[in-house]
């Protein structure tokens, strides 16, 4: 790829090899090219790592220089020095910076210590594409985009003061609460790494507890085996309190204590992807909430004037339509207390 050298950065995983070509047209004088050029990699310790980031010698066609990158450690930041010399000896150099990063991993498993966001990859792309159809700015996104977009906006959401207390204090996301709806117990059989029963995991009065009224809930092992693990419900049956899960490192026994979570609120699963359409859709707010911090009170762009409020928490960041369908659970009550 070619950089603009006005954003002289790229990202790339740690197991893919990146070809850089670096454009020089705009240092070279009238009738100079290059003749020769070094590439030299720095770690953020500033220690020589070229021998193990870039695969081989630079090539030069003048004005480009090109390169390959390869290796390099998930969550490093590295800076790539290009030094060009011309044929009249003129000696040109530039920085690029580089990150890697291995894939992340979406994790909905409710109250789990690890859960990183309330929806998985499969249902926002149901919503998305149901509600907006598959031309949309979403499906221009990589796999890992859509991922990343999805974890920033449940950041995004969980800023918001909610009702009630988190279930676990433990849990790093704010749902589910201590109101939520969950089922506790033993194990019973079929007992398998995907599969138990009990008796409260479904009901006999009509509607109740419908066809996998448990789906996109979660499993937490409380007691005995295996002690600690989770999954996320599959299906639940109707008539027989049968629910599958994703697998368990073993089968649960009679003495396995469980908490079954009922699936995350329909509104906040749909927020948290209106939240992601909003970040891509607006990829460009955080430049103007930097103004904004800087102690900006309104920005012109052209006929346009974006006026910041006073609050410390902008409604900028927040997708309307996202905070309209989490306002239900939002609590706007502050308690003031008096010495």
């Amino acid at each position: 790829m070619k950089f603009n050298h006005n954003i002289d950065w790229f990202a790339k995983y740690s197991d893919e090899e990146f070809s850089v070509e670096f454009d020089f047209t705009n240092d070279l004088t009238t009738g100079d090219s290059i003749s020769t050029a070094t590439v030299v990699v720095y770690d953020e310790d500033k220690v020589d790592v070229t021998n193990t980031l870039i695969d081989g010698t630079p090539s030069v066609s003048s004005p480009d220089v090109s390169f390959t990158v390869q290796a390099g450690t998930s969550g490093k930041t590295y800076e790539i020095v290009i030094q060009a010399t011309t044929a009249s000896g003129n000696i040109y150099t530039h920085r690029v910076i580089f990150e890697v990063f291995d894939s992340v991993t979406l994790n909905s498993k409710l109250g789990d210590r690890v859960a990183n966001s309330y929806i998985t990859l499969a249902q926002a792309n149901e919503y998305i594409r149901n509600k907006y159809g598959h031309s949309s700015t979403w499906d221009t996104l990589s796999i890992e985009g859509k991922k990343r977009v999805l974890l920033q906006a449940t950041r995004d959401i969980d800023r918001f003061r909610f009702y009630g207390e988190k279930y676990y204090e433990s849990q790093p996301l704010q749902f589910p609460r201590d109101d939520h709806e969950v089922v506790t117990g033993n194990c019973a059989t079929p007992l398998t790494t995907t599969t138990f029963k009990h008796a409260n995991l479904y009901s006999t009065t009509y509607g109740e507890m419908p066809q996998d009224y448990w789906k996109y809930g979660s499993i937490h092992i409380t007691a005995a085996t295996p002690i600690n693990e989770t999954g996320i419900v599959a299906s639940s049956n109707v008539t027989t309190g049968l629910i599958h899960f994703s697998a368990l490192s073993a089968a649960p026994t009679t003495n396995s204590q469980f908490i079954v979570f009922a699936p995350i609120y329909r509104k906040f699963r749909d927020a948290q992807c209106e939240q992601a359409l909003y970040l891509v859709a607006n990829n460009k707010m955080d430049a103007l909430l930097d103004y904004k911090n800087l102690g900006a009170q309104m920005v012109k762009i052209g006929d346009t004037i974006v006026t910041f409020n006073d609050s410390g928490f902008s409604s900028l960041s927040i997708s309307p339509v996202a905070k309209k369908l989490l306002s239900q659970f939002i609590d706007r009550s502050l308690l003031v207390y008096r010495k």
